[in-house]
């Protein structure tokens, strides 16, 4: 295994095979300087290959450091990257629900809507409870909207049914109340029991 130092300077180099391999041999480094390095070539190389290297370690690594240095990739202007930070927060799980929770009272709704998601879709033991949070009190539809569809899919429960009604109530719109009748329907249940 080569040292970090001279890992962190490939992946920083010119050649994209150099730094593929970088990246792939940064996985077993659990150190912030390797996280910190992954996350900005994640964020910055042009080459795919590498990125998708970055992200496979920044998961192997799995620490809730690596959580709290993906979550601000969310905001990125590139596609993939935004879902790469995702797909990292859902593979951590528990140990980014922190995060996950912090950015779910984040101003800008569509990293509201992208931590839903990694709620939704992570291995979250705390689940059910932040999408009924989002449902109860976020002021966006869209949130709300998803929110409501991840409560339809994974829970069940009268507190999830009672959240789901709430929310009809208090936000009225088309999307909305196709996405409660959706969420109750796969729950084999209606907002009048």
């Amino acid at each position: 295994m080569r040292d970090l130092r001279g890992l962190l300077g490939l992946l920083e180099g010119q050649d994209a095979a150099e730094r593929l391999r970088a990246a792939e041999e940064l996985g077993d480094h659990p150190s912030f300087e390797a996280v910190s390095g992954l996350v900005s070539r994640l964020e910055s190389d042009e080459c795919r290959a590498v990125q998708e290297a970055c992200l496979v370690s920044l998961c192997r690594i799995g620490t809730a450091e690596v959580g709290e240095e993906a979550a601000r990739l969310l905001r990125s202007s590139d596609a993939y990257v935004r879902n790469a930070a995702a797909e990292i927060l859902q593979e951590l799980g528990d140990k980014a629900e922190h995060v996950v929770r912090a950015l779910l009272c984040d101003p800008d709704p569509d990293v509201r809507l992208l931590a839903v998601r990694v709620a939704g879709e992570g291995h979250f033991s705390g689940a059910l409870p932040l999408l009924r949070e989002v449902v109860l009190t976020d002021p966006d539809v869209n949130v709300v909207g998803s929110a409501v569809e991840y409560l339809g899919e994974l829970g069940g429960s009268s507190q999830d049914r009672e959240a789901i009604c709430q929310a009809r109530s208090r936000l009225s719109n088309p999307y909305l109340d196709f996405a409660v009748e959706t969420a109750l329907s796969k729950m084999g249940v209606s907002c009048e029991e």
